[in-house]
């Protein structure tokens, strides 16, 4: 009896570690969408599609800019608590104040070409 409860006992601990592996994040995947339209200095305007994993964190920010959509991938390298950095592969680069999925049609925005030239700035969410 005792050796047939140390061996259910294990099988059950090893079925919930299964499943709580099974149930981890991928940081990747988006779970939530959201849009927002902004008004930048100079009377410009630009709308960013974001989207969020399941922990709220961004994932991709994609505007279009210099007349094509740009698909901005989050930046872990430059992002913290307080910023939020997104970059595509040619350099195009978004940045923004403490971003989740929360407070996202919030935060301000600013937009900068591969050569560091300023192309969308002091964007406000309209």
């Amino acid at each position: 009896m005792m050796k047939a409860l140390k061996i259910f006992s294990a099988v059950a601990l090893s079925a919930g570690l299964i499943a709580s592996a099974n149930a981890a994040i991928d940081a990747n995947k988006i779970t939530k969408r959201g849009t927002v339209n902004y008004s930048c200095q100079g009377g410009k305007r630009v709308t960013v599609n974001y989207g969020f994993n399941a922990a709220g964190v961004p994932v991709t920010a994609t505007a279009r800019v210099d007349g094509k959509n740009r698909v901005m991938r989050y930046d872990l390298g430059r992002s913290d608590r307080v910023s939020a950095f997104f970059k595509d592969a040619r350099g195009y680069r978004l940045g923004a104040g403490e971003l989740t999925s929360r407070n996202f049609r919030k935060s301000s925005v600013m937009i900068t070409s591969p050569r560091n030239q300023i192309l969308f700035k002091s964007c406000m969410p309209r």
